[in-house]
């Protein structure tokens, strides 16, 4: 996905995917060339530059336990774990169909900078979408893809 699709591509997979299993576990995370600003997607080349600058400040996730057991992501920075934020089952906020949901707004003082919707498109590989703060259904999201494995 990372060199072979394109940004709609990307996008599509993600809408067409099953919400699957919850991921678990230490992951793999690849920022795809998809990015969008109020609904609108940048230029390929543009988009590829941005996410592959940024995948170079950490690159898996942490699927597991966190506090009072509850299912917990952490983002793996190349300075360490981040505050994390609860996985959950829910609709997506672009869609509103089902996704499981990390609101990482723990890492920003508590401001939802950072919310991302996963589903899996195969047996160990999720595909999801970083879409930014706020709680409500957005057909013009701000925000990035990523893939899971």
């Amino acid at each position: 996905m990372q060199h072979r699709c394109t940004s709609r591509q990307i996008l599509d997979l993600f809408a067409k995917a099953p919400v699957g299993d919850a991921p678990s576990g230490r992951k793999a995370i690849a920022l795809l060339p998809a990015f969008q600003v109020g609904g609108r997607l940048l230029p390929y080349g543009a988009a590829r530059t941005m996410t592959t600058l940024q995948n170079k400040l950490g690159d898996t996730l942490t699927f597991t336990d966190g506090p009072g057991g509850a299912p917990w992501a952490y983002k793996d920075y190349i300075w360490g774990r981040d505050a994390g934020g609860p996985l959950t089952s829910g609709l997506s906020r672009l869609d509103r169909k089902p996704v499981w949901t990390a609101d990482f707004s723990r890492d920003f003082a508590g401001m939802p900078i950072s919310i991302h919707e996963y589903r899996q498109l195969t047996e160990g590989v999720w595909i999801g979408r970083d879409i930014g703060g706020g709680s409500s259904t957005s057909s013009r999201p701000t925000g990035g893809a990523i893939a899971l494995s």
